[in-house]
């Protein structure tokens, strides 16, 4: 993306190197004080969007339970690397969540991967339709 600004030309680079896709997954998000539940936005093999209700601890490490449709339940570790306060049309607050993945199982990321190849598959064909 190149933005003008008083007549010098910046370029902002993309951070990330690993497609994202959007989805619509359940997820719980566990710490030893908390239980946070919300729905994965986009994910990749690095990491997620999630928007909740409310805010998992940002200190602490999680246990992220994600419950994708037609695939066994995935436990994931993780941590939140950014937040932000979403708008909600129900009124409530809504919170963005940027979630890292910081371990998981070779079982775990052999289906992440599968599905994440799968959706961004779908993707790419749905835009050249």
């Amino acid at each position: 993306m190149i933005s003008q600004g008083g007549g010098a030309q910046m370029v902002k680079q993309e951070k990330r190197f690993v497609p994202r896709v959007p989805v619509k997954w359940p997820v719980t998000m566990l710490s030893p004080l908390t239980q946070v539940e919300g729905k994965i936005e986009n994910v990749s093999s690095k990491g997620a969007l999630v928007s909740c209700k409310d805010m998992p601890p940002l200190e602490e490490g999680l246990l992220i339970v994600i419950r994708a449709p037609e695939y066994k339940t995935m436990n994931l570790n993780g941590k939140v690397v950014w937040s932000t306060l979403l708008k909600s049309s129900e009124g409530d607050p809504q919170y963005g969540i940027g979630v890292q993945f910081t371990r998981m199982s070779a079982d775990d990321r052999e289906i992440l991967h599968r599905m994440i190849a799968k959706l961004y598959g779908m993707k790419v064909a749905s835009k050249t339709d």
